[in-house]
């Protein structure tokens, strides 16, 4: 009878999970640099691309906070400041993807006048990128930027990560996520309340994604809602809508009132939704 080989446990060949979400972490900075060199029309979608990378890193630290120290809470905030200084021009593309996404059925006055709302979105959105290269062409700092950001994130004392302090981090998310809730079912009508509760949502689900790939034990005990982080990315589109409808914004009077009405009727109905859930 021919011998047969013991088993192999699946994880005796894994890296160390602080190895693990070190190498997640500078893919992702790589991604983000890149992200930001796309030319012409793919640029907007590069911006889009870049942040959502650059959330992901600071996903990746939230896990690993205690162990970084001070130094990667630093690094953190220096990465956030980065995402914030991106964003008029993502909120720029985002409000054409939002008036893309709206239902001309959801008012017959909005049916006709939703092409001239798109056209001045996209004109608008051309604006904002046309001035950030005049200032800073190709965003070239911004690239030096994060290529600066993944070197330090290299030093990190990640070899200190431990899978009981990851776990810990999964625990503080969730806590997080639930103290948002309450919040929310306290006082629905408050708009930065729901904001909080989609980042936190948001936050918790990309650690859960990392970590399917990673250390699939450590993942949330509760799961993630995917209901829930839809409905919530919906609304996110009439929050984006009613901050455009204001003095400020790209659109006549008459556009922005049925814009506004429209969007108020949408997010009240998805929040009721999410409330109920």
């Amino acid at each position: 009878m021919p011998e047969v080989a013991p088993p192999v446990s699946p994880a005796s060949d894994a890296p160390p999970i602080g190895d693990a979400l070190r190498a997640f972490a500078l893919d992702e900075l790589a991604n983000a640099a890149r992200q930001l060199a796309r030319e012409g029309g793919d640029r907007h979608a590069g911006i889009h691309q870049a942040r959502k990378s650059l959330r992901r890193v600071r996903a990746t630290l939230a896990l690993a906070r205690r162990a970084l120290g001070e130094p990667g809470r630093q690094l953190d905030g220096d990465i956030a400041r980065l995402c914030r200084g991106l964003s008029a021009l993502r909120d720029g593309q985002a409000l054409v993807e939002a008036l893309k996404r709206l239902d001309p059925a959801e008012s017959p006055a909005l049916q006709a006048l939703l092409p001239q709302a798109i056209a001045l979105a996209t004109a608008r959105r051309e604006a904002l990128l046309q001035r950030a290269l005049a200032r800073e062409p190709d965003l070239a700092r911004r690239r030096q930027r994060i290529q600066g950001f993944a070197r330090r994130l290299a030093r990190l004392p990640w070899d200190e990560v431990r899978g009981k302090r990851v776990a810990r981090a999964i625990a503080r998310s969730e806590r997080r996520l639930d103290k948002a809730r309450a919040r929310v079912a306290r006082q629905p009508g408050h708009d930065e309340r729901w904001h909080v509760l989609r980042r936190r949502l948001r936050r918790l689900r990309q650690q859960d994604h990392l970590l399917l790939a990673l250390a699939p034990d450590l993942r949330p005990v509760a799961g993630v809602p995917l209901d829930e982080a839809t409905m919530l990315g919906e609304a996110q589109d009439d929050v984006l809508l009613l901050r455009h409808c204001g003095s400020r914004s790209p659109f006549p009077p008459a556009l922005r009132r049925e814009l506004r009405a429209v969007a108020r009727e949408r997010l009240r109905r998805v929040r009721e939704a999410v409330a109920a859930a």
